[in-house]
């Protein structure tokens, strides 16, 4: 009967000691750990690859702020932000407040087609996707906010030189704001690469009015 009653005694103080960790016996009470560093599941990356993913930056001195929202593209990037009124070191880009929307799959077919057609890309200037800034340049119109829907078209020119009809869309903006002169050498620039009936009658009406 004795060895029975030490058997279940041994048997209490084994599972005893197994439903505790060895941090328990070192420290009285147990730790508990924060639900802030509790994992669950699968860890989701903080900054997804895409073309609406942007990281946005900000650096405050106390004297003057910068702010500026970067595009996460999956190609990689290497970008210098100069925090400084004045400075040397690295060539001031001209202020603006778009960004190139990077170039999806539908870009690829109206790339190919510039590129065939034997048009000038100047690989210096940043990628943009044609359907994206067009849409965004037609909406800014709609809107009457023509110095945006002109910002959206040099940003594709400044890529696609030779597009067309960025070239007659930039005339017919620049008509629409009253530069008739800058106009009328954007549209025959148009007409060299790619002759439109539309802007020859246009160009043939501006022409007669200036005399």
């Amino acid at each position: 009967m004795n060895k029975l009653v030490l058997l279940l005694i041994l048997g209490m103080v084994l599972s005893g000691c197994s439903a505790r960790n060895y941090t328990h016996y070192l420290i009285e009470p147990a730790p508990t750990t924060q639900e802030s560093f509790v994992e669950e599941g699968t860890l989701v990356r903080p900054l997804g690859y895409g073309e609406t993913t942007m990281m946005k930056v900000r650096w405050n001195d106390g004297d003057m702020i910068t702010e500026v929202e970067l595009p996460m593209l999956a190609t990689g990037q290497r970008i210098v932000i100069e925090h400084s009124k004045q400075g040397n070191q690295v060539q001031a880009l001209p202020a603006t407040r778009l960004i190139p929307p990077p170039p999806s799959i539908a870009d690829e077919a109206l790339n190919d087609a510039y590129r065939k057609r034997g048009l000038r890309l100047n690989s210096d200037a940043a990628e943009v996707s044609l359907t994206r800034a067009r849409t965004l340049m037609q909406g800014a119109l709609k809107e009457g906010n023509y110095q945006i829907a002109l910002e959206w078209c040099e940003l594709v020119l400044a890529r696609y030189p030779s597009h067309p009809e960025f070239l007659r869309a930039k005339a017919s903006i620049l008509l629409m704001m009253g530069e008739r002169d800058k106009a009328i050498e954007i549209y025959e620039r148009a007409e060299e690469i790619e002759s439109d009936p539309d802007v020859r009658r246009t160009l043939e009406r501006l022409r007669k009015n200036r005399r």
